[in-house]
């Protein structure tokens, strides 16, 4: 048996940069939620508080994160979402929606191209 490994600090700054960002593009540009609103609040408020206690620490997307990290930490004014947070958005939306239709028919019919990866199937 196997020990579960345990996020280091630079991995869970990750993980919480990337969520933020993708349940901010599914509220804010799409109008969509996967998780309530109080899910958002504590993933926000403990990588607020992670970043609070280790600003030397690796942070993706820290170049679009900082500014976003104050008391109201919002993703309202982010203007430009990376790629892969796109992808990473519409795939969670997809793959919670139930959708009878395909991948590519379900990002298009909301205004976007999104390419799955050949082993990630439909």
């Amino acid at each position: 048996m196997t020990t579960p490994h345990a996020p280091t600090l630079n991995e869970r700054l990750g993980r919480l940069a990337r969520q933020f960002l993708v349940h901010s593009f599914l509220y804010y540009r799409l109008g969509e939620t996967v998780i309530g609103d109080s899910a958002f609040d504590l993933l926000t408020e403990e990588l607020r508080a992670l970043r609070q206690a280790n600003p030397d620490a690796a942070l993706p997307y820290a170049g679009l994160l900082e500014p976003l990290l104050g008391p109201e930490a919002s993703g309202h004014r982010i203007a430009h979402y990376p790629p892969e947070i796109i992808s990473t958005a519409f795939k969670l939306l997809y793959a919670t929606s139930g959708a009878q239709v395909d991948f590519a028919e379900f990002t298009t019919r909301r205004g976007y191209t999104v390419q799955l990866h050949p082993s990630q199937g439909r």
